[in-house]
Order: C-alpha cells, then sequence, then structure tokens
C-alpha cells in the first residue's frame, strides 16, 4: 500500500469516525483501531508492535474529536458536568493501568481482546442493556460511579475507544435522560483519551519504531485521521438531536461483528 493511499484510508476512516463520535458519543476508536492496525501491518509494521501503535494513535485522534464532541453536546445543554468531575479521576487511573497491561501484553492476545470487544460493542448497539434491573440497580448506588469508571477507563485504554459506547449505556441505566447520556459520555471521552495517548506516548518511547513516531503514536496516522474526523463531528452532534438513530445503530453493529469476526480469525490464523 502506497503512502497516499495509506493516508486517504487513514482520512476517510476519520470521517466515519467523527460522525459516529458525536452520533453515539463515541470517540471513534471503534473504526479506527481496526483501520490502523490492517493499514500498519500492511506498510511492514510488524504485528508485535502494529496493535499498540494502533491503539496509541487512535487514543491520540479521539483527543480532538472528543474535544468538538464534548463541546457541541456542552452548548446543547446535553452534559453532566457534576457526572464528569465525579469519573474523571477514576476512569484517568484505570487508563493509565489499561495501558501499562497493552504495552507488556502479547501482540496475539490484545488482538483477540480488541475483536472480542468489536463484537461486544455490536451487541450494546442493538440491545439496550440499560433497562436491566440488575444494572439500574447497581448502577444507581453510590459507590458504582467510582468502580465503574475504573473499569471502563481500562477497557477504553485496551481497545483504543473513547468510552462513550460503555458509559452511555450505565449513564442511562442509572437514570439519565439518553441525550444527556450521550452528552456525557462524549465528554468523558476527553480526560480518557488525553490519558490514554500519553499512557502510549510514554510506555512507546524506548521502543525504535521509525521516524515520526511519538512512542506508539504514528504522527502521520495522527494527522490524517484528525483532519477527517474534523470534517464531520459536528454533523454527527446535530444528527444525534434530530434523527432517529435505530437504523443506524444496526448498521454500525453489522460492521463491527464483520470487523470483528474479521480481526479474531486473523489472530487465530
Amino acid at each position: 500500500m502506497g503512502a497516499e493511499l495509506t493516508l486517504a484510508v487513514f482520512g476517510l476512516s476519520g470521517v466515519a469516525a467523527g460522525f459516529f463520535a458525536g452520533l453515539f458519543g463515541i470517540g471513534g476508536g471503534l473504526i479506527m483501531v481496526p483501520v490502523l492496525v490492517y493499514a500498519f501491518k500492511t506498510t511492514g509494521t510488524g504485528t508485535e508492535h502494529a496493535v499498540a501503535m494502533a491503539l496509541g494513535t487512535s487514543m491520540a485522534a479521539i483527543v480532538f474529536s472528543a474535544a468538538q464532541s464534548a463541546y457541541g453536546h456542552y452548548r446543547r445543554g446535553s452534559t453532566s458536568t457534576v457526572m464528569i468531575r465525579r469519573a474523571t479521576p477514576w476512569v484517568v487511573v484505570g487508563v493509565a493501568f489499561g495501558s501499562a497491561v497493552a504495552a507488556e501484553a502479547q501482540a496475539i492476545s490484545l488482538l483477540i481482546f480488541v475483536a472480542c470487544f468489536q463484537l461486544f460493542a455490536a451487541a450494546l448497539m442493538v440491545t439496550d442493556v440499560s433497562k436491566m434491573s440488575a444494572l439500574q440497580i447497581i448502577a444507581r448506588r453510590g459507590f458504582s460511579l467510582k468502580i465503574f469508571s475504573l473499569a471502563f477507563g481500562g477497557i477504553a485504554a485496551l481497545a483504543g475507544i473513547g468510552g462513550g459506547t460503555l458509559f452511555t449505556p450505565y449513564f442511562k441505566a442509572a437514570g439519565m435522560e439518553p441525550k444527556l447520556a450521550i452528552g456525557t459520555s462524549a465528554a468523558i471521552g476527553l480526560p480518557v483519551s488525553l490519558a490514554g495517548a500519553f499512557a502510549y506516548a510514554w510506555e512507546g518511547r524506548n521502543i525504535p519504531l521509525g521516524h515520526w513516531m511519538l512512542g506508539y503514536i504514528n504522527l502521520p496516522a495522527l494527522a490524517a485521521l484528525v483532519a477527517g474526523t474534523l470534517l464531520t463531528v459536528r454533523l454527527g452532534v446535530a444528527v444525534a438531536h434530530w434523527l432517529p438513530s435505530r437504523i443506524l445503530a444496526g448498521l454500525f453493529a453489522l460492521f463491527l461483528v464483520l470487523n470483528g469476526t474479521h480481526l479474531l480469525y486473523s489472530a487465530l490464523t
């Protein structure tokens, strides 16, 4: 794959990631990580580093999409600043732990985790787990936000996502109105991605990965992803406020199933 085509793939994935970041309150990592894994491996990066590079670059790119998505939802009054302040310290600790685990894990194990999470995220897209009575009981306990934020931060770092896929159903189960849950999840994606970007840059600081690298973050890929993302994130926020997203959620879930299955096959063969 030539450099021009690689950058075009990064940019197009950023366009799609930005739209879904605003629409579903996600940072776009569900789209970016698989694309980055494929592109890095195709351009000659060894499998032992390709997955960590994909996770680190995705987290760095999510900083920009999460910031715009959070601002868009904040302007519309669909964020809970109280929940954001309470969740942030715990989610940052979880991200730091998850990034450290990812840096030490075998690439195949990490790829299997990413693939399985894609399948899990697809299930979350088509099933409203926030209506489960057991989750509602737990989510409305005072201590639950700390525990879930810690766990979601770790999972986000291992999957290269902003965490909205996990936080949105949690906040809905805790009693938040759906649009407020999406907006608050989008805002929490900013400290998640910032912590993840710093952690992956630090964890890969002593690994010789070539030019234009900041630890595990590939700077050319980051630039292309950000350029594509900035074009569409506000459109996603606008659509989330007036268009029923059920059909889009189903299509996105189908994409995740196909993609997760392919990643799992690649890891096991």
